[in-house]
């Protein structure tokens, strides 16, 4: 029986929203749209957030529902710093006191998962947030998808984490930064420690 030829299928088109202030729009708006053009993303639409933040819960909702597979954004100064469901990082700095109330999911990479876990937990702790999950990426980044689903449903405001460069590189969905490459902020050892998984 003839083998068939090999044949290479073309990788999935990824849809994506353009996302930034509104009255900067013109500032933002054809930053973003040249890098989804440029990356041959579906651009299916394009959000202008309000003063009260209340789009981004719009733009979450459309990635946990699997509409949107990337938010592009001009900077990561674009996305309004009074938004719930937010991605935190842990810093140098003591964290900023919150309140009892909010709730948190501490998000750890798959090396180093006790450190990580005794950092975020102590950091949630100082910020007095409510720590409702630990989750331990694995090296396909499925667990990130229902963290998003989470944010979207409201079941947790906060999401820690020890760097930026914890996030997988493949994951989805994702937010991109227009202008940074791909790999974006993500530290060389997590590239490297995904590439050979």
């Amino acid at each position: 029986m003839p083998s068939q030829p090999f044949r290479h299928q073309p990788p999935p088109v990824l849809r994506a929203a353009i996302y930034g202030p509104t009255h900067q729009i013109g500032r933002w708006q054809p930053t973003c749209t040249a890098w989804c053009t440029a990356r041959r993303y579906d651009l299916v639409s394009v959000v202008d957030e309000t003063p009260d933040a209340a789009r981004w819960s719009d733009l979450l909702h459309a990635m946990a529902d699997g509409d949107i597979d990337i938010a592009v954004v001009a900077s990561l100064a674009d996305l309004p710093p009074n938004r719930m469901a937010r991605v935190e990082t842990i810093g140098r700095r003591q964290p900023v006191r919150r309140g009892r109330g909010l709730h948190t999911l501490v998000y750890l990479p798959p090396w180093d998962v006790e450190l990580w876990r005794r950092r975020g937990l102590t950091w949630a702790d100082r910020a007095g947030l409510n720590v409702r999950d630990l989750v331990v990426e694995t090296p396909d980044a499925h667990e990130w998808a229902g963290v998003v689903r989470m944010m979207a449903a409201g079941e947790v405001q906060l999401v820690v984490m020890g760097s930026w460069g914890h996030l997988p590189p493949h994951r989805l969905p994702r937010v991109e930064v227009a202008g940074a490459t791909l790999p974006g902020l993500l530290q060389p050892r997590a590239v490297d420690w995904y590439s050979a998984q």
